[in-house]
This record gives C-alpha cells, sequence and structure tokens, in this order.
C-alpha cells in the first residue's frame, strides 16, 4: 500500500510503499549532509523510490539521475520526481552496468550489512545487505562514473569504517567531511557520512555529531 507524507526538513511530498523499505533516518541524515549542489548533475545509485534525489533537488542539483534494480521503486521515484522536475533519467538496472557520462556529484546510502539468512525476504536483502553491491564494486562504480573533480555523499555502518577507509585509499579518493549519526540510547555511532573527492588522504573536517532519539532527530536543521 503506497502513502504520501513530507519529506523531513524539505517539504517536499513524497509516495512511498508502506510494505517495502522505506525512508529512515540514514536518507534524511544523508539528504541534510549534502551541500548545495547548484548547476550540477547528480546520480543516486541504488535511488529506490527518489527521496535522496529530491533532497538534491532541494539542495540546487540540475539534473537528477537514478539507477535502481526493482521496477515498483522505479515507478514510485518517476511518480515523486515529476511533481518538481521533468530534468531526471531513472535507469533500471545495476550499477555495475550502468553505462552514462561521468557525473558531477554520486550519492549512495548503499546495503551495507554483512550478508545472512535472517530473511527470505528477497526486496530486504538487496535494500539491506551487500551481496549485490560489495563495497569493491561500489567504488569501483565510484571511479568510473565520477568526473575527476566530482564529489561522492555516502553514509556506511560506523563500525565498518575501517573498510570504508582502506577502500578510500585503494580508489584514490580522500575523506574531505566526515560526521557521525549517534543514537542517544547507545554507546556507539550507529552511522557514519562521508564527503569524498578524488585525490591523496589528507586533513578533514570533523563536524558535530547527528544525534537522534526514537527516530526523531535532536541537532539536525
Amino acid at each position: 500500500m503506497n502513502r504520501t507524507d513530507k519529506l523531513k526538513y524539505i517539504d517536499y511530498d513524497f509516495t512511498q510503499d508502506e510494505d517495502r523499505y522505506k525512508v529512515n533516518t540514514d536518507t534524511v541524515c544523508l539528504g541534510m549532509f549534502l551541500d548545495p549542489l547548484i548547476g550540477k548533475i547528480v546520480l543516486d545509485i541504488g535511488c529506490n523510490s527518489g527521496a535522496l534525489l529530491l533532497y538534491a533537488h532541494h539542495h540546487g542539483a540540475k539534473k537528477l539521475l537514478g539507477v535502481e534494480i526493482h521496477k515498483d521503486a522505479l515507478k514510485l521515484a518517476e511518480e515523486n520526481l515529476s511533481r518538481y522536475t521533468d530534468n531526471y533519467l531513472l535507469y533500471h538496472q545495476r550499477v555495475q552496468d550502468l553505462s552514462i557520462d561521468p557525473v558531477d556529484v554520486i550519492i549512495c546510502n548503499p546495503p551495507f550489512f554483512e550478508m545472512n539468512n535472517v530473511t527470505d525476504d528477497t526486496y530486504f536483502k538487496e535494500a539491506m545487505f551487500e551481496e549485490g553491491l560489495p563495497l569493491e564494486d561500489l567504488f569501483q562504480s565510484f571511479r568510473r562514473l565520477l568526473k575527476n573533480n566530482g564529489t561522492i555523499y555516502l553514509i556506511y555502518q560506523a563500525d565498518r569504517f575501517p573498510e570504508l577507509y582502506e577502500m578510500c585509499k585503494q580508489y584514490h579518493l580522500k575523506i574531505m567531511k566526515m560526521q557521525y549519526v549517534h543514537d542517544v540510547h547507545s554507546k556507539h555511532a550507529l552511522r557514519v557520512l562521508v564527503k569524498l573527492k578524488i585525490g591523496k588522504m589528507s586533513k578533514l573536517k570533523v563536524y558535530e555529531p547527528v544525534l537522534i532519539s526514537k527516530g526523531e532527530y535532536l541537532n539536525l536543521k
């Protein structure tokens, strides 16, 4: 069953399938982590129903591209994007097979849980677990689809940051800024937000953590 809500902080109407993987705190945190994108061509890897592309549109993106393996999600993405712009293209395929001109910006909330047998729901597995898009495949796609002066915005599991850092070094991507996401009821950070550019690792800006309590954002604006 579909329902239409408002995306947090940007007041865009957004239709999603209540029975599928929906917008959550990760989506909103990454959407609000974006810098101004005025005049940029933006690709969302695993765009689902288009929420992150709407955040990119809010931040001024010129053209929106999304790649997604689920047709039903892409239909919702088209419905959502068409409310606000006609300057978008959606691709129904794996990002590993995507062939487009390099873009200015890539945004991604990837499947980052290690594969296990907790569910037989194929959609949930593909949305949440990394078997269909391993971290190395993702970084290969970053380098192939991003312009040399382009930017990547990514959210990842905080306790796997060492793997993320090693992959950045391997593919010559430097972390420009980062921000941890904490649930106030947990001792440890849950997620890490990173902004990447091509180049050698150097100094970076570490921002004040995002604090979440019971799904509500305590200091995100």
